[in-house]
């Protein structure tokens, strides 16, 4: 830049000084060099303003970035801003929910628990010990207020799920039982809910449990090999096949149990 302008100056200076006096030279240069040093300090300041401007430009185009990102970040922010909001919506409804849902399901799970409770105090007589503590701690666990709805609820259906697998499968245990005027020891045969039957360890007598009559009730020796059979396919100890035994009708066990 300098050498475009310092050019010209020197070939002026040049033609100047073939032509003029030698008093007058000494005053041409003097002028001069205060021409060249104007244009060199008005170069110099175009350059600094240069600089300047390009400084600028790009602090300009800095601040557009940080501009569209804060934009961008704002954008986000109300977005995200939306979103909790309707979480906290969301969550106040579920809050409200589960307070009418407490509202209505406490008073269910003590009904439940006491309908459950009179259909085991009118079901067939087996497993009293292992369904009383089932139900004892049923009913302590919805008594509890330190526990969560939801386990109360879980504790209750587990009880319900038992005492429903009761009416489908079968079992034989032994067990005392109080026979007229004395204490034996008998084999408890149990098919589902309908029928429960005990034979004797002598296999000389036999009996099933009076629903109607809450009372263990003898029967007619005939069905001695019957109830044989029917423990040995239970225990596993030959093939299924059918048996005749004096179950009530299921009209009438139903009624029995519903009642």
């Amino acid at each position: 830049m300098f050498g475009r302008i310092i050019c010209p100056l020197l070939t002026c200076i040049f033609l100047s000084l073939s032509s003029a006096p030698a008093g007058a030279i000494d005053d041409l240069q003097q002028q001069n060099r205060q021409i060249i040093n104007k244009e060199i300090a008005v170069q110099i300041d175009v350059d600094k303003w240069s600089a300047e401007k390009q400084a600028l430009v790009s602090e300009l185009l800095d601040q557009k970035t940080q501009l569209d990102w804060n934009r961008f970040q704002n954008k986000k922010y109300q977005q995200y801003l939306a979103h909790k909001q309707q979480n906290i919506a969301d969550l106040k409804h579920q809050k409200e929910v589960m307070g009418k849902l407490r509202m209505e399901l406490e008073p269910f799970l003590d009904s439940s628990i006491d309908n459950l409770t009179s259909m085991i105090a009118a079901d067939l007589p087996f497993l009293a010990d292992e369904r009383q503590e089932r139900m004892a701690f049923v009913s302590q666990s919805l008594s509890d207020p330190d526990l969560k709805l939801s386990e109360k609820l879980r504790r209750l259906l587990e009880a319900v799920q038992v005492e429903a697998d009761y009416g489908n499968n079968v079992e034989v245990t032994e067990e005392k039982l109080q026979l007229e005027s004395e204490e034996s020891i008998v084999q408890i045969l149990r098919l589902g809910r309908i029928g429960l039957f005990y034979l004797t360890l002598d296999n000389k007598n036999v009996g099933r449990w009076d629903s109607q009559q809450q009372r263990w009730a003898p029967i007619v020796t005939d069905y001695v090999p019957v109830i044989q059979t029917t423990i040995s396919v239970v225990q596993q100890k030959r093939v299924a096949e059918l048996v005749d035994l004096p179950v009530p009708k299921l009209s009438q066990a139903d009624g029995e149990l519903n009642r």
